[in-house]
Order: structure tokens, then sequence, then C-alpha cells
């Protein structure tokens, strides 16, 4: 009777050391499983992050010549969902002009706060002459720290209209394209990029 008993344990004991490395090899399989799926996100995000800034690099280039202008560039608060600063990652801009992305990074909004809100509120924006239209005093010494003397600005909105960025149209002397084609370009620009791109990232 002891001897049956100790097999019967034996067996029960044998019989749960295989359920248990069943289980276990059945989670190392999951993690393992998670593991790749993560690591094929990842490798996917990169994939369409650099389509995607591609696009945007593409139609910036457009854009500069489009509204024959001297600099086009893309203003992004950031980090997203709890923004507290604008910087410049996207920019083409002609031969022999300065670049204004050494200029904008990691600005903070409180800094030039008065012009945040007005590109945060304000779709579009056309300004002949910047010491008269611009009111925010730390963006207007960017202006003209940069040699520029006129601005278009078109706002960029995501799905929820939410602000996500401002397309700058630079000219170092008068604008050369009216109002109303300004408009009409920019708001192609913006359906071309403001639905893909990519969160500013340092």
């Amino acid at each position: 009777m002891v001897v049956d008993i100790a097999a019967i344990i034996t067996a029960i004991s044998a019989i749960i050391a295989t359920i248990c490395a069943f289980f276990q090899y059945s989670k190392n399989k999951m993690t393992d499983f998670k593991v790749e799926q993560l690591k094929q996100e990842a490798a996917d995000k990169k994939k369409r992050r650099a389509d995607n800034s591609a696009i945007v690099h593409g139609e910036l280039w457009e854009t500069l010549h489009e509204l024959k202008a001297d600099r086009v560039y893309i203003v992004q608060p950031h980090p997203l969902g709890n923004e507290s600063m604008v910087s410049v990652y996207y920019e083409s801009k002609r031969k022999g002009i300065e670049a204004m992305k050494p200029r904008i990074q990691h600005l903070k909004m409180s800094e030039v706060a008065v012009f945040c809100r007005e590109l945060s509120q304000t779709l579009f924006m056309y300004v002949s002459d910047i010491d008269e239209q611009v009111t925010d005093r730390y963006a207007k010494s960017i202006f003209s720290a940069c040699g520029t003397s006129g601005v278009i600005v078109k706002r960029l909105s995501d799905n929820n209209h939410d602000w996500v960025g401002s397309v700058f149209v630079e000219y170092t002397d008068e604008i050369k394209v009216s109002e109303d084609e300004a408009r009409r370009i920019l708001h192609d620009t913006a359906m071309s990029i403001q639905y893909i791109l990519p969160e500013f990232v340092d």
C-alpha cells in the first residue's frame, strides 16, 4: 500500500512537472513572440517615419519653388501631449540663405507666448511687413536676425484638429506671390503633410 501511494505521488509529481514545463514553454514562446512583434513594430515605425520624412522634405522643397521663397520650414510644438517648446526639424532653403533651424531649437513657448498663441489659433497668416504686423518682440528679433522681411504661415493640424505645427514661408525681400495664390498652394502643402508629419524628436 505504501509503495502504491509512493508510486502515485511520483506519477502525480511527474504529471505536474510536465504541465508546469508545458506552461513555462508556452509562456516563453509567447514572450518571444511579443518581443519579435515589438521589434517588427519598431522597424515598421522607423521605416514609416523615414518614408514620411522624405515626403515632408519633398513637399517643402516644392513649396519653396512654387512660392518663390527663400526659406520654408516647419515649427513644431513638443513634447506631444505636454507642449512647452517649439523646434524646427524640417527645412528647405535657397543656397546662401541662413538656416532657421539652429535658431529655433527647444525654444520655450513662454518666450514667444503671443506668437505661439497666434500660431495655434490662426489658420493662415500673410505678413508682408514684419515690423508692423508681428507684435511678439522675441519672434520679431528672430526674423530680423535672419533677414526675414515677409512671412506666410499655414497652421497644420491632426485628425482631432489639434495644432501639430506651422509651415513658415519666408522672404528676405518682398513677398513674391499674392495672398490668394499662397493660401491655395499652402492648403495643398498642408493636406499632403499634416496627417503624416512625424513627431519632433532630437
